[in-house]
């Protein structure tokens, strides 16, 4: 569960909730969880189910193809408050990508069971989501 210190105004500063109302915001409240890694923790690896969604809100990842591979590339560098992960968790499809820490990091996650949770109350948030 997200602590106190994520008001309503805190998590309406990011664009992703930006649009919620309050009582949207307020039930995703408790979804929510915060998770610290250090350099070089692998977030998420392509080619695995995508049951999470993250926020990052301090630190820095980056997004790889090919991980540990000859082929590798880094496609992207996300500072805060990127998010990513977003397209697996709402599609279904298996990750696209690895993400890896560059540096000491926190993040905001949403898991699929507390976003279904939420869809199943509020379906609006749904569209919200995909904008």
């Amino acid at each position: 569960m997200l602590s106190k210190e994520f008001n309503l105004s805190t998590l309406r500063a990011l664009e992703l909730f930006a649009p919620l109302t309050d009582t949207e915001l307020e039930f995703l409240r408790p979804q929510l969880a915060v998770r610290s890694v250090s350099i070089g923790d692998v977030l998420m690896e392509a080619g695995t189910p995508g049951d999470e969604l993250y926020i990052l809100l301090v630190g820095e990842v980056k997004v790889i193809q090919g991980f540990r591979t000859p082929l590798e590339t880094v496609v992207a560098t996300l500072q805060p408050i990127a998010v990513f992960g977003e397209m697996a968790l709402l599609t279904g499809e298996l990750r696209s990508a690895t993400v890896v820490a560059t540096e000491p990091s926190r993040f905001m996650i949403l898991r699929r069971d507390g976003l279904e949770s939420v869809l199943l109350t509020y379906p609006s948030v749904c569209l919200t989501l995909l904008r």
